[in-house]
């Protein structure tokens, strides 16, 4: 027996959102190793620090990790929380498209969708607009990068992935009862 068109839909639906939950948990991750502060130096140039603590650009000390430089007396590693909630965003993402059983599926996957897409979105916004010192600026005087504004919209993606689950997108139709047409015998 052929599957029937509804069931198409709703296998092809169940892949789009999980590839919108993927790609904000990828973009989550690549994020994470982009620059999240930068500033301008003395003598016209301009330097990054990734989320990682690489620091890039004019600097003197570009090419060295920040957390090296702070010898012990500081971190600075805002990416970690990108890689992590994007990790488990990604395998609730591969759970929803390999899964198609049960009447009302991936309530519990949608609901993990939600807690990393909120971290990340709310890590992502509060970085964004308090870049922070790093530990070796003055305050104020280092700006956010790209990394925090990439890793909040990889969070706002995996929301909406989870709106769509929740939202009934990817359930199974429901047969209808209905009459069988029988007619009785006069």
């Amino acid at each position: 027996m052929a599957p029937d068109r509804s069931t198409d839909r709703i296998t092809r639906r169940r892949w789009a959102i999980a590839a919108v939950a993927a790609a904000g948990a990828l973009l989550a991750i690549v994020a994470s190793f982009l620059p999240w502060i930068h500033t301008d130096t003395v003598d016209g140039g301009n330097t990054a620090i990734t989320g990682w603590g690489g620091i890039t650009g004019s600097s003197s000390i570009a090419g060295t990790n920040l957390n090296e430089v702070l010898d012990g007396d500081g971190t600075y590693r805002p990416g970690v929380i990108g890689v992590l909630f994007g990790v488990i965003a990604l395998i609730a993402a591969l759970a929803i498209a390999s899964v198609s059983k049960g009447q009302r599926p991936h309530r519990i996957t949608a609901s993990v969708l939600v807690l990393c897409g909120l971290v990340l979105g709310g890590w992502g916004l509060y970085r964004g607009l308090d870049a922070g010192d790093a530990g070796v600026f003055e305050p104020g005087e280092a700006s956010a990068g790209l990394g925090p504004f990439l890793t909040a919209l990889g969070g706002v993606l995996i929301l909406a992935a989870a709106a769509g689950v929740f939202a009934g997108l990817i359930d199974p139709q429901q047969r209808t009862a209905g009459r069988r047409s029988i007619q009785p015998r006069s």
